[in-house]
């Protein structure tokens, strides 16, 4: 007998340690699973647009992402935006809109700022449906930028800053053409939907970085 309810009493205790675990585990974390579990849905309803529902949105040919501990912020003062720079779990469509519901997303394959090669970055120029982030119009007036235009990305101890050299509209497939070829210096591609609301073509600026400074 006395056997029987210590069993019972450590069955007990064991469900209690999970229940409690399960409990501080989404406490912590619940947002993030949630969100993907959101974006996971998104991306599986028949609402969604051809070009989403493909396993990523480009294909750079690597795998970089930001560096561990890396805290960049983009800066475009023209049209006062103003957002972290996040770098997506994998180049996943889910990944990437996820990210970006926290910023800007350097998409994956991307070089860090100030690195030699192509930084790609994407930002919402709308709100849908779905989304529940406070960037949901941070490259809304991408379209004002003009080639001679400057921007910066802070890093904790850097500035770097980047001029415009090229702000055009392309289609999605023109746009890919573009990031296949590899620059010979450092560059930012700053990338959105176009016209707003829609997704059938993106707006694609260009520049290229023109000093470091340290802070």
């Amino acid at each position: 007998m006395k056997t029987r309810q210590t069993l019972k009493g450590a069955f007990i205790f064991l469900i209690l340690f999970l229940s409690f675990s399960l409990f501080f585990y989404f406490l912590f974390n619940g947002g993030a699973f949630w969100k993907n579990i959101r974006y996971a849905i998104f991306l599986n309803s028949p609402f969604v647009s051809s070009d989403l529902r493909n396993n990523s949105i480009f294909a750079l040919g690597r795998a970089e992402t930001l560096p561990p501990g890396a805290n960049y912020r983009l800066l475009i003062g023209k049209i006062e935006a103003d957002a972290p720079l996040v770098s997506p779990a994998d180049s996943s469509t889910q990944a990437v809109l996820s990210a970006m519901e926290d910023g800007v997303a350097l998409y994956p394959g991307s070089v860090a700022p100030g690195d030699s090669g192509r930084a790609v970055v994407l930002g919402h120029s709308s709100k849908a449906s779905w989304y529940r982030g406070g960037y949901a119009y941070v490259f809304a007036l991408l379209p004002e930028l003009r080639a001679g235009d400057k921007f910066y990305v802070l890093s904790k101890n850097k500035k770097y800053t980047y001029q415009v050299f090229s702000s055009g509209v392309m289609s999605p497939n023109d746009t890919n053409r573009l990031l296949a070829v590899e620059p010979a210096d450092s560059e930012m591609v700053l990338i959105t939907c176009y016209p707003i609301g829609s997704a059938s073509e993106r707006k694609v600026v260009q520049a290229k970085l023109i000093g470091t400074e340290n802070l």
